[in-house]
């Protein structure tokens, strides 16, 4: 932080020292080891430690573009904002019939994600108890998911399996989220909120819409077109949510709030982007034989990282929040080599679909469809 220059260890001894012969000249023994000396040597090293503290700690998070963490929530209340809490993911999960007679599905009955080969499953909880009555083939059960975050806003069917037996099979199927789940929001979303607080002041501008969308719980980016794209007077907002495209539960959350904020004379229509799918074909070459599943497996998650928003990989992919795909940005492919080189076992990857970046419209999002893995 250039507020406060930075002092080393030995430039404040040595002006320590400067000053003792100034104030106390009958002290002559400076030599190193002596009690004069060591003294004002812990003298310096305390000061050496809270010059750090106010240079790196204090200083920085006196302001909101450098603030974090509990620092940056004080500033953001200053200007009555809080940040957004985690969610649970609530979603539809369909049982069908494997067995005979009436089939009840208790409440708190857990469903859940094949196991990756690291062991691991997504749990999901049933809210409701519901019958599967004889006769009737299967039965929508809502559920939610057993702890926090992003990552349980899983793709469809791939909650396959259940923790104890019931003659059932399960299934989520398309579109299944009802509400998204959403990882604590980030130290990037808060601060860019709370700049954009000032765009509330003057009313019905792009940012005041964009303000005002990021408020709402599970939107985590959003385009304002506010050239009167369907005539005078008219603002369409296309929001997105932490699992990509928005359900239409949260679409019409932020249209009610749209319809609170804006004046009685301005059309504001809340949508979801427009899909830009991607089919993505790589070529991974490692230095020497190695655990090919595990990583693959590795390089499907960050792939999806770079898609949809993963909060495991803010410390693993450089400069992720910078670089990952959002709404309009383009699909640079030397983002995905670099995420991928940074992987030991890599030796060298050839993106084989598609065959260039890709430029998008500022209202479509990219979606990752297809992805091809050849490990050699």
């Amino acid at each position: 932080m250039d507020l406060i220059p930075e002092k080393t260890f030995e430039e404040i001894l040595k002006e320590a020292i400067e000053e003792a012969l100034r104030l106390f000249p009958q002290i002559t023994n400076y030599n190193v080891g002596g009690a004069f000396r060591t003294l004002l040597e812990i003298d310096a090293k305390l000061h050496e430690q809270l010059w750090t503290f106010l240079r790196e700690v204090i200083v920085p998070n006196m302001f909101v573009i450098t603030a974090r963490g509990r620092w940056l929530d004080l500033h953001a209340q200053t200007f009555g904002i809080t940040r957004k809490p985690a969610k649970k993911t609530k979603g539809i999960v369909i049982f069908k019939r494997a067995g005979e007679g009436n089939i009840k599905i208790p409440k708190g009955f857990v469903v859940k994600t094949k196991p990756t080969i690291f062991g691991e499953s997504l749990k999901f909880i049933t809210l409701e108890e519901k019958l599967l009555p004889e006769g009737v083939n299967e039965v929508q059960v809502l559920v939610e998911a057993e702890k926090e975050g992003s990552i349980y806003n899983v793709a469809p069917y791939t909650i396959t399996q259940t923790e104890v037996y019931a003659p059932v099979e399960v299934y989520n199927p398309e579109n299944w989220i009802i509400e998204e789940g959403a990882d604590e929001e980030d130290d990037r979303s808060l601060r860019q909120r709370i700049l954009l607080v000032w765009a509330t002041k003057s009313l019905f501008i792009r940012d005041y819409y964009r303000f005002h969308a990021l408020s709402v719980d599970g939107v985590v980016d959003c385009y304002v077109d506010d050239q009167h794209p369907r005539g005078q007077g008219t603002v369409d907002v296309y929001i997105v949510s932490s699992s990509g495209l928005p359900t239409n539960d949260l679409i019409q959350k932020v249209q009610s709030l749209m319809n609170e904020v804006k004046t009685p004379a301005s059309d504001v229509l809340v949508k979801a982007p427009t899909p830009r799918y991607v089919d993505l074909s790589i070529k991974v070459e490692t230095f020497k034989p190695t655990d090919t599943q595990a990583l693959e497996t590795e390089i499907r998650n960050r792939i999806k990282a770079l898609f949809v928003y993963d909060k495991r990989y803010e410390n693993k992919i450089k400069f992720y929040n910078e670089r990952r795909f959002r709404i309009g940005s383009k699909v640079q492919l030397s983002t995905i080599i670099d995420a991928l080189m940074d992987l030991p076992q890599v030796k060298n990857i050839v993106i084989l679909q598609p065959s260039s970046d890709l430029e998008l419209q500022p209202s479509e999002l990219p979606v990752l469809r297809n992805l091809n893995i050849q490990i050699t």
